[in-house]
């Protein structure tokens, strides 16, 4: 809602009531470094915003006086992208900001999380893809927290081979369920078998993350079942499945 005036602040809270502050991963990540606990201010669905509390659904930064405990305790620099520029908001502006995540087990991802991840398959061979990006997602299903980003998302733990042979379980059953008969067919459709460049692909990937082209919000669901496609469907031409992941990548979810 916006009130004539709103200009001038005069600590009316009308902004601060009644519907969803969206949070960028930048705003997540100053609130974070400021000391507040990702759980006491953070929802994650469907979108991550503030949390709200109360009859009136305050922002949970609103104290009784009206008044935004961000800016009291540390400037209008500390307060989220969205309230510092409101009503005033530049959709591209706000885009630019960084307010795509990705979802998987429940949890919600920032761009960061699977980048860093994907730096792990370029080391893998073909025949391991599928696995190596198997037990990342473990990982991720295993996070205690609602919303994983890079600075709370821990790429060195280790898990034990009985857990890693539950996941692998579970995880490809998965897969399965996610490969249509159609789509195995149409990765027999190309020919001229040549060696699967896995660095390419994942550099290209990576980079359409970052600029965050047509890239589907559950992509750790879609490239685990694309890879499980490509280990039980013999790769053939490196450039051609490359791009068949991108278009079925934009009509699939």
């Amino acid at each position: 809602m916006v009130k004539s005036g709103c200009e001038n602040c005069d600590n009316c809270a009308l902004c601060c009531k009644g519907w969803d502050i969206e949070l960028s991963k930048e705003d997540i990540r100053s609130l974070a470094a400021l000391g507040y606990i990702l759980g006491d201010f953070l929802e994650t669905k469907p979108q991550p915003r503030m949390k709200a509390v109360g009859k009136e659904r305050d922002c949970i930064f609103l104290d009784k006086e009206s008044r935004c405990v961000l800016e009291k305790r540390h400037g209008h620099s500390a307060k989220p992208h969205t309230c510092r520029h409101y009503p005033r908001m530049n959709a591209e502006r706000i885009k630019e900001k960084d307010y795509y995540f990705y979802e998987y087990a429940g949890r919600t991802l920032s761009r960061d999380v699977l980048v860093k991840m994907l730096e792990r398959l370029k080391n893998a061979g073909e025949d391991e893809l599928f696995e190596v990006l198997l037990f990342q997602l473990e990982k991720l299903r295993k996070h205690r927290g609602s919303y994983i980003d890079a600075f709370n998302y821990d790429d060195r733990r280790r898990h034990s081979e009985l857990s890693k042979a539950f996941a692998a379980r579970r995880l490809k059953k998965l897969a399965r369920s996610r490969v249509r008969g159609d789509d195995t067919v149409d990765f027999g459709k190309i020919a001229m078998r040549r060696k699967f460049d896995t660095a390419r692909f994942i550099e290209t990937l990576q980079e359409k993350l970052r600029k965050g082209e047509g890239i589907n919000p559950n992509l750790p669901d879609m490239l685990l079942a694309y890879l499980f496609a490509i280990k039980n469907a013999e790769p053939r031409d490196a450039k051609a499945l490359a791009a068949y992941f991108f278009e079925w990548n934009a009509k699939r979810f």
